[in-house]
């Protein structure tokens, strides 16, 4: 009978005693990708983007050093841009009140106005202090897109960029899970720049 007391205790106690060591001792650490350590090489065609061989990083006076920037390019209106403005949306619900995160969205001014996504107000909440919507010629639109964070011209992904202006993740967000997915790499990068921030106190 006792040797069943004890069997019995062990099988409830043990994975008890194994959660609260964990949680007290183990560390859960998850880490995103940085894009271009050893530079561009030649992976991309476009004349304009810097060939050098060390870390690749935007340089560029639209996005912000210093801060996360998640930057949205567009060309055109239709059901693509619905459906991608949605799903930033669903991002903006999760981050809206964060200070350290912009995201932009930049429209390319010789295809779609800013006057043609008025409409959508009706439909999404753009949050101004997080959100920004801008309209550039296409001259500066694609210098932002092809020789600042380097995209091709079919590329039509969304892009992260952290606090040193480094690449850290390209987001196809047509697509949900890619959206779930540019959330989760955001709260890993606001971990990992927050220990870093730890560190340097």
């Amino acid at each position: 009978m006792r040797k069943k007391s004890v069997f019995l205790f062990l099988l409830i106690a043990l994975p008890v005693i194994i959660f609260l060591f964990l949680k007290s001792f183990g560390r859960n650490e998850f880490t995103i990708p940085v894009y271009y350590e050893q530079g561009l090489g030649d992976s991309l065609s476009t004349p304009c983007l810097d060939k050098a061989k060390e870390q690749y990083v935007v340089n560029n006076p639209l996005v912000q050093n210093g801060e996360i920037n998640i930057i949205h390019f567009e060309r055109l209106d239709g059901p693509v841009l619905k459906t991608r403005l949605e799903e930033l949306e669903r991002v903006q619900d999760v981050f809206f009140n964060d200070e350290e995160i912009n995201l932009s969205t930049y429209l390319n001014g010789s295809s779609i106005a800013l006057s043609d996504i008025t409409d959508y107000d009706r439909r999404i909440q753009f949050q101004d202090q997080f959100w920004k919507i801008n309209e550039l010629d296409s001259t500066a639109w694609a210098n932002l897109k092809y020789c600042s964070v380097a995209m091709t011209n079919l590329d039509n992904r969304v892009v992260l960029v952290d606090k040193q202006n480094r690449i850290r993740g390209y987001y196809n967000i047509i697509e949900r899970e890619e959206t779930d997915r540019l959330i989760l790499e955001l709260r890993i990068l606001k971990t990992e720049e927050d220990n870093v921030g730890a560190v340097g106190e």
